[in-house]
């Protein structure tokens, strides 16, 4: 099977830090089938090579310097911090359009699938008009689907979606969104998540390995809610004074929750590593007593899908806590597997945060069943065989 990948999201280089799981699914279906990758050029990447195993074409939409609009927190964090990129979303789209299209004849590809419904999926229904068929598959993540609203967005991701054979989501809630949203009837929406590896980089620290403090990790955005958990960290600190808490991830919102620890006087106490390699994630998850994820929906309606973070960090036995979003709900059972708290609570992240540290037999307990979650329902070999089915019954 030949298959043509869109994305917005892709590794520019290697150990680079942006989210890989476009990157991992393409490895795991190029395994067995031939996969092809259109992203968005940067500055000072090749526009054709091979990664491995994986031949990644990339257009440019402008000057290299002026090339701000993906990467580096994904494309509407970027249109949050200039509305000027704007001006960037019509040659992004066109370039994009036309390298597909350009592939399109050179190829015969069996299958087209379009990461986010705007801008991939969007341009794959496009170009797909004009070009030799193939079957379309859509996926959205969580953010197009729920922040991109009004009138002609909805428009739009119901012309792109009513083009395509499947539209996968990577949650249930997104599935009823989507339906509600007429993008596409029911039997036409599939639910797969994204998955990780948890057999050989997401797996359990060696015995005997001491764990402590607390850790985030993820993109600095509002709809990761960090605010919420250092707002937690002075009540925390009053029954654990020398405990800390690490941030790993980078974003717009760096130096607002930089300033929110010294107002807050936690500073001493909360460490910001910036970016850090996905090979180096496993590391801070195998050495953290609990992993923390406050995540929000925000006033614009944006939120996550199925956290790929959270299945990290279950995969390593970290005991973890998660605020109770509809996302969240696929994967976390309170009192199972992790713990729920409320939304923008953060009296009730530190009260859950106190419970766990005064209670380390339940967060092994806890550790220990998420990660056998991970195993049954969001490793890579079960993700990417649910997709492999999908796109065989497709082709038939």
């Amino acid at each position: 099977m030949k298959i043509l990948v869109l994305t917005s999201t892709y590794s520019r280089w290697e150990n680079d830090t942006e989210p890989k799981f476009v990157d991992n699914l393409c490895h795991y279906l190029s395994q067995e089938n031939e996969v092809h990758v259109i992203a968005p050029h940067a500055p000072g990447i090749p526009r054709e090579e091979r990664m491995n195993g994986i031949q990644v074409f990339r257009f440019k939409y402008c000057f290299e310097k002026w090339q701000t609009l993906a990467y580096d927190g994904g494309i509407l964090p970027s249109l949050k911090q200039s509305r000027m990129r704007a001006l960037l979303i019509p040659f992004f789209l066109l370039s994009q359009s036309c390298l597909m299209l350009k592939l399109m004849r050179q190829h015969r590809y069996d299958i087209v699938h379009a990461h986010w419904m705007i801008p991939q999926g969007l341009v794959a229904a496009l170009t797909c008009t004009f070009s030799r068929r193939s079957v379309l598959v859509i996926t959205s993540h969580g953010g197009d689907m729920f922040s991109l609203k009004g009138k002609l967005l909805t428009r739009l991701k119901q012309w792109a979606t009513s083009r395509a054979d499947q539209l996968t989501v990577v949650s249930s809630t997104m599935k009823t969104k989507a339906i509600n949203l007429q993008l596409k009837e029911e039997t036409r929406v599939t639910v797969i998540p994204m998955g990780i590896d948890s057999h050989n980089t997401f797996i359990p620290p060696p015995p005997g390995t001491q764990r402590r403090g607390l850790l985030f990790v993820g993109r600095l955005v509002e709809k990761k809610g960090v605010e919420h958990l250092i707002a937690a960290m002075p009540l925390v600190l009053k029954e654990h004074p020398d405990l800390h808490l690490s941030i790993v991830g980078h974003g717009p919102l760096f130096g607002n929750l930089q300033e929110l620890c010294a107002k807050l006087g936690v500073t001493e106490n909360v460490e910001f590593t910036g970016a850090v390699t996905n090979q180096d994630i496993p590391r801070y998850l195998q050495r953290s007593a609990i992993t923390v994820f406050p995540s929000i929906v925000t006033d614009s309606g944006d939120q996550e899908g199925t956290p790929v973070a959270v299945m990290e960090a279950l995969a390593c036995e970290c005991a973890t806590i998660v605020s109770d979003y509809p996302g969240a709900r696929d994967i976390i059972e309170d009192g199972e597997n992790g713990v729920l708290v409320d939304q923008k609570e953060p009296n009730q992240i530190a009260a859950a945060i106190n419970h766990l540290l005064a209670n380390p037999d339940i967060r092994k307990k806890l550790g220990a069943a998420g990660r056998q979650t991970v195993l049954r329902d969001y490793d890579w070999s079960v993700i990417s065989a649910k997709f492999m089915t999908l796109f065989q019954a497709l082709i038939q």
